[in-house]
């Protein structure tokens, strides 16, 4: 099971986490992004330790690997001080309309799977406080079959409705388990609507929103001239991607359209950049040279993967950050890439094609970094698939599958 875990900044707290609306949007905001067919898990230690929000994707925990390794995230939260945990099954992006006989299905699989793996680690795991489902725009309880009521609705959250009570829909009988029956006890609020959503705005924090495709990307990557990787370069890659930044900031802000020249001057440095990342070497500087970001020690470039798996006070800045500036750039030139590889002469190919692996590897790494397992490895399903023959592709398999954790911890 690949997972996200997610610190709140110090002194936030989760505001209640059994309330699926507020969830999703605590999500929203510390993963920079809509959870989507995931189970979030909020690991809570009491007084004086930090919430971990933690999200796991249903495909791999519903699938044959899916209760050994939900067993294991458990026991991880429960040894970072988790000592008990608010649980939401999402399906969709919990608003999206959803057959009812699929949300059930889900919804009683994965809490299945979720109470047999909270029994089997008692006493040692932590307690399972609340399961809930977000599913078809409502919120949902997962309840024991011998439960009369429904869980009453937070003060500031969900409301059942008069209409939910008669939706109730029972479970397979399960031999080794308690029966369970999914049960609706309110509509589920939209983010705007949520009391996290208003602290963010309040607190002044940027609110993440799906960015739609931006055609200018592709466009500057089909009409890029990219020269060959010079293997002997000693380019500064950091300098290159701060001048491929200033440019693709001025070829968006130009909308009246540059003259020919000077577009051809500002795409000549993202070229210059995707030139520089098809070498080997420089892209591991780059990745160095992040890791070092604002001011942090320099780190040794031969052992720099050990050294973010040894030293815990290496903790990614908040431009390195899913999010973070450096971190969307890096999206941003990886689209280049790919538009650039997509419609390469074959001769440019042996730039565009290890440039965009090289862009990939970064993000890879930069999430596993930010303990972003879920999305660092969907980025590496996406390299095996375009790059099969890729020699990377195992070893970032395993840092985010297994996996292998970075020294920091978010709630230390």
């Amino acid at each position: 099971m690949t997972t996200n875990f997610t610190p709140a900044d110090p002194g936030r707290r989760l505001r209640a986490a059994d309330d699926p609306a507020e969830m999703i949007a605590e999500a929203r905001l510390s993963l920079h992004e809509t959870p989507v067919d995931c189970l979030l898990l909020a690991g809570t230690g009491g007084r004086g330790r930090p919430p971990v929000l933690t999200r796991s994707s249903l495909r791999e925990l519903l699938g044959p690997r899916g209760p050994g390794n939900l067993r294991r995230h458990l026991t991880l939260l429960r040894e970072r001080g988790g000592e008990a945990v608010h649980a939401l099954i999402v399906v969709g992006d919990g608003h999206q309309s959803v057959l009812p006989s699929l949300v059930h299905d889900v919804l009683t699989r994965a809490a299945a799977q979720l109470h047999d793996a909270v029994a089997d680690l008692a006493p040692e795991g932590p307690a399972l406080l609340t399961l809930r489902g977000a599913a078809d725009g409502r919120c949902w309880a997962v309840v024991p079959c011998d439960c009369d009521s429904p869980p009453a609705a937070d003060p500031g959250g969900p409301r059942p409705s008069e209409d939910d009570g008669a939706e109730v829909s029972v479970a397979a009988l399960r031999p080794d388990g308690p029966d369970l029956r999914v049960l609706p006890i309110g509509p589920l609020r939209e983010f705007s609507a949520t009391r996290a959503a208003a602290a963010a705005v309040l607190d002044g924090r940027a609110i993440p929103r799906p960015a739609p495709p931006d055609p200018l990307l592709g466009e500057i990557g089909r009409t890029l001239r990219l020269p060959p990787p010079d293997l002997a370069s000693a380019a500064d890659p950091g300098r290159l991607l701060a001048e491929a930044g200033a440019a693709l900031a001025s070829l968006r802000g130009d909308a009246a359209g540059a003259a020919e020249g000077a577009r051809m001057t500002e795409c000549e440095r993202i070229a210059q950049l995707l030139a520089a990342l098809a070498v080997d070497r420089l892209h591991w500087e780059l990745l160095a040279q992040l890791v070092e970001h604002d001011g942090a020690p320099a780190i040794d470039r031969e052992t720099l993967l050990q050294e973010l798996v040894r030293d815990p006070t290496r903790r990614p800045h908040e431009d390195v950050c899913a999010g973070g500036r450096l971190y969307v750039l890096l999206e941003e030139m990886r689209c280049v890439a790919a538009a650039a590889l997509d419609g390469a002469e074959p001769g440019a190919r042996g730039t565009a094609r290890p440039a965009w692996r090289a862009l990939t590897a970064l993000l890879v790494l930069l999430g596993w970094w930010n303990h972003r397992f879920a999305s660092a490895g969907s980025l590496v399903d996406e390299l095996r698939e375009r790059e099969p023959d890729s020699t990377l592709a195992p070893l970032l398999t395993r840092m985010t599958d297994t996996p292998v954790f970075p020294a920091w911890w978010p709630s230390s």
